[in-house]
């Protein structure tokens, strides 16, 4: 929400803003700010000199202050938070700030190995009409990393299965969400899908509610291995999939509706029950949108692919 940030916005772009409705960016990447001021500084410079896009980077209003980023970087824009706020709260406010078509969420503790522009923007137009397109991710030895999350339910809970990623030029693979956040994003659809929700506060369950909303609504979400990152200090990546505050917003629109005989029909998964959501957004809008359920996404996943 506005009133958690402000943002810096770069020469270029206050004459875009002014015209916005008419003129609009292609690409813009985003950077959280995840990692040393020196390395910081390094991703910038080798975005500046290598995407001609509009960079934002997201990070705290002290540390961009203490360090004068604004005299560093004038041809940047900031999204700058006073206080630390969770992963999607910081992707949805570089979505509402980033004025493109389609945005990219990196780290500046990652390096862009592989980015066909053209092909991934051309992929964002398939048939499939992906929300998301996540990267093979590397870690420090430069060994690949099991990104690729599939759907599957264990007892009364959601535990996505993790799978490597194919790495032949030009594969696919379908995913169930963005693992750390990181992919290129179709704008207009994300905010349709209305973003990650900030009501949910582990990353973790942000980032799984969003993809599995995504497979439900008959969008889809995979993994390309022609786009590619580095971890550059990482030998591995670990999720924190503990219990949150607000994780039965999840449960409740992943696994509240069943599908049968081609009609959506409610039935609560306990023990995970958000009623205030169940009653004002699963029951009357959830309902008319969602193409498919959980149960059946995870029979027709096709794991053979993965």
């Amino acid at each position: 929400m506005q009133s958690h940030y402000r943002t810096v916005i770069r020469k270029q772009d206050i004459g875009m803003r002014i015209s916005a409705l008419y003129r609009q960016q292609q690409l813009s990447i985003g950077i959280l700010d995840v990692s040393s001021v020196e390395i910081l500084k390094e991703t910038i410079d080798w975005y500046i000199q290598n995407m001609n896009c509009s960079i934002h980077v997201i990070m705290l209003e002290e540390r961009y202050e203490e360090y004068s980023f604004d005299e560093l970087y004038p041809d940047v824009s900031f999204v700058l938070f006073k206080t630390l706020v969770s992963l999607g709260e910081q992707i949805n406010a570089f979505a509402n700030e980033c004025y493109a078509t389609y945005f990219l969420v990196v780290r500046s503790d990652i390096q862009m190995i592989g980015f066909s522009g053209s092909t991934l923007l051309s992929l964002m137009l398939d048939k499939r009409h992906p929300a998301c397109i996540t990267p093979i991710m590397l870690n420090l030895d430069m060994e690949v990393l099991p990104t690729i999350r599939t759907p599957y339910i264990k007892g009364r809970e959601i535990v996505p299965m993790s799978f490597e990623p194919p790495i032949e030029i030009g594969k696919t693979a379908l995913n169930l969400y963005p693992v750390m956040g990181i992919g290129l994003y179709d704008r207009a659809l994300f905010q349709r899908l209305r973003g990650f929700d900030e009501e949910i506060v582990g990353e973790y369950y942000q980032l799984l509610d969003f993809g599995i909303r995504v497979h439900l609504f008959g969008y889809s979400l995979f993994t390309f291995s022609d786009f590619a990152v580095r971890f550059s200090q990482k030998h591995s990546i670990i999720e924190d999939r503990s219990e949150c505050e607000g994780m039965e917003r999840c449960y409740t629109r992943a696994l509240s509706i069943h599908r049968i005989a081609g009609k959506n029909v409610v039935e609560k998964w306990k023990p995970y029950v958000d009623k205030k959501l169940l009653k004002e957004e699963v029951k009357s809008k959830q309902i008319i949108l969602q193409k498919t359920d959980f149960f059946t996404l995870i029979k027709e996943w096709g794991y053979e692919e993965s």
